[in-house]
């Protein structure tokens, strides 16, 4: 707070903070510069902010140290570490010996690539499923959009390369 009408005081860098550099987040004064997370020092915009100990995080280091752990490692609440494991079987264990594998039923493949595609990786051209980078034209390789797309005996073209070989040829 202001002592004797100077000027009130960061809360990062405990200088005096005037009102054209000001900014007010968490109930405290901050120079623009100096309001950041305190792990990965990211800027921060007010109000995207997460606290712990009165110290301002970004949503992702806050997650990663503070949140349930697994949180950001594509784990669900059903699953997530914890410091002790009972030693009952879990539901959640892989019980197969010799093998870490887990499968996920009714995961898609790519029709061009035969690995698997997931969600955010995911084209259905011509009915069929493909990653982003697998929609090429088999004939020169340029990948095209969905909509650039033209089929041949289950193959895909670019419009260039499906005229010129299999367009018309000509008068005969």
């Amino acid at each position: 707070m202001p002592r004797f009408g100077g000027a009130p005081k960061c809360a990062n860098c405990q200088k005096s903070v005037y009102a054209a550099e000001e900014l007010k987040a968490l109930m405290k004064i901050w120079h623009k510069t100096c309001f950041k997370c305190s792990h990965c020092s990211k800027k921060l915009t007010p109000g995207m902010e997460t606290e712990h100990d009165d110290k301002p995080y970004c949503k992702n280091c806050y997650g990663k140290h503070y949140g349930p752990k697994g949180v950001g490692v594509g784990a669900t609440a059903g699953c997530l570490a914890t410091d002790t494991e009972d030693a009952a079987v879990s539901k959640f264990k892989n019980t197969h010996e010799g093998t870490n594998k887990v499968v996920i039923a009714g995961q898609e493949k790519c029709y061009h690539c035969d690995k698997t595609v997931y969600a955010a990786e995911k084209l259905i051209v011509l009915n069929k499923i493909y990653h982003k980078p697998c929609v090429k034209c088999n004939s020169c390789s340029k990948t095209m959009s969905p909509g650039d797309v033209l089929e041949h005996e289950n193959e895909i073209y670019c419009k260039t390369c499906h005229a010129r070989d299999f367009g018309p040829h000509g008068k005969v």
